[in-house]
C-alpha cells in the first residue's frame, strides 16, 4: 500500500486571525481520518508550532487584497518543483478539515454545478466571484467545461501538468483568475457534484447548530465569519489529541476549560484558569485563599457556565 500513498500540501500566508490554529485543526483532521498520505509540505509562511513537515519558503507576490488566488497558485508551482514531491498531491487549505475517514488520492474533484446555469445575480455578490465570474469567461472562451470546482473541498493536483496547465491561463492579470475551476475544466472536465459531502460553517452557529449541520459530513470547511467560541469547542471536543506535527498545544479559554473538565476540574487549575481570563480581583482573591465545598461548586459553575452559553 505504500505505492497508494500520496503527499499533502498547503499554502500559507503570512498569519491568520487565529494564530494559524486553523491549520492545527486541519492536521489533526488528516492524521485522524485520511488514509495512505505520505509528508506533508507547507508552502509559504511556516508557524512557528509546527514540526515533521516539509517546508517550501515562498512569499506573496501579488496584492492579496487583489488576486489572492495568483498567489495561491504560484506557492502551488513552487510545491510543484520539488523533486521529493510525489507525483500526485492532495492540495488542501488551512481551514478544510476531513471528518471521515478516506483515502487521500480517493477524494473526488467536487463541484457545485456548471457556472454557465447560474443566475445573473449569483455574480453580484461579493469580489471573489468577479474572479470566478472571470475564469467562466475564459473556460467559454478556449472551449473547456464551466464547473464551479472552487468549493472549499480538498483535490488531487498532478504536479507535471499543474505548471502545464497554468502556462495557458494568464493568472497573473488583473485580479486572476479561480485556481481550482481553472485546472478542474481542463483536466477532470467533469467531477462529482456536491451534495452534501461537505459542509461550510461560514456565519455564527451554536453548538447545536453545528453538530446539526456536520453530522453525516466528510468534509468541512469554515472562515472567519464562523470561527466562534462555539465552533472552537467542537474544534476540541472533536480533535483533542495534539498530532504528530505539533510541537505545542493550542491555549484559550474554550481549550483550558475543556481540558480541565477532561483532567478531573483540580481545584487549582480552574483558579489558574479564571484568574488567567477574567478580571475579577476580589473573587480571583477569593478562590485562591480558600478552598471549601462553597467555593469549588461556584468555580465549576463560574467555568462550565462559558460552555453551556455556547
Amino acid at each position: 500500500m505504500e505505492n497508494n500513498k500520496i503527499d499533502v500540501v498547503y499554502v500559507l500566508g503570512n498569519g491568520s486571525k487565529w494564530d494559524n490554529n486553523e491549520i492545527r485543526f486541519s492536521l489533526r483532521s488528516i492524521e485522524k481520518n485520511l488514509l495512505y498520505f505520505r509528508n506533508v509540505y507547507i508552502v509559504g509562511s511556516l508557524p512557528t508550532f509546527l514540526t515533521n513537515v516539509i517546508h517550501v519558503p515562498a512569499k506573496d507576490i501579488f496584492d492579496p487584497n487583489v488576486n489572492t488566488d495568483g498567489n495561491i497558485i504560484t506557492k502551488v508551482l513552487e510545491a510543484c518543483k520539488q523533486e521529493g514531491l510525489s507525483k500526485k498531491f492532495l492540495f488542501i487549505n488551512d481551514d478544510h478539515l476531513v471528518l471521515k475517514p478516506i483515502e487521500a488520492r480517493k477524494i473526488p474533484p467536487y463541484h457545485k454545478g456548471n457556472m454557465v446555469e447560474f443566475p445573473d445575480r449569483y455574480w453580484k455578490l461579493n469580489y471573489w466571484r468577479k474572479r470566478l465570474q472571470l475564469t467562466k469567461e475564459i473556460l467559454l472562451e478556449k472551449k473547456h467545461t464551466t464547473f464551479h470546482f472552487d468549493c472549499h473541498t480538498p483535490v488531487v493536483f498532478d504536479k507535471k501538468v499543474f505548471p502545464i496547465i497554468f502556462k495557458r491561463f494568464n493568472y497573473k492579470e488583473n485580479i486572476g483568475y479561480t485556481m481550482k475551476s481553472i485546472y478542474g475544466n481542463v483536466v477532470f472536465r467533469t467531477g462529482k457534484l456536491l451534495s452534501g459531502q461537505k459542509k461550510t460553517i461560514f456565519r455564527n452557529y451554536s453548538l447545536k447548530q453545528i453538530n446539526i449541520r456536520l453530522k453525516d459530513s466528510l468534509l468541512m470547511s469554515f472562515n472567519d465569519q464562523g470561527l466562534n467560541s462555539a465552533l472552537k469547542y467542537w474544534l476540541i471536543r472533536n480533535f483533542p489529541d495534539k498530532s504528530k506535527y505539533e510541537k505545542d498545544i493550542p491555549s484559550e479559554l474554550i481549550f483550558d476549560i475543556y481540558n480541565w473538565n477532561l483532567s478531573g476540574e483540580n481545584y487549582q487549575d480552574g483558579v489558574g484558569i479564571f484568574a488567567k481570563y477574567f478580571k475579577h480581583k476580589n473573587l480571583i482573591k477569593m478562590f485562591r485563599e480558600n478552598e471549601n465545598d462553597f467555593l469549588r461548586v461556584k468555580l465549576n459553575y463560574k467555568l462550565n457556565q462559558i460552555l453551556k452559553q455556547l
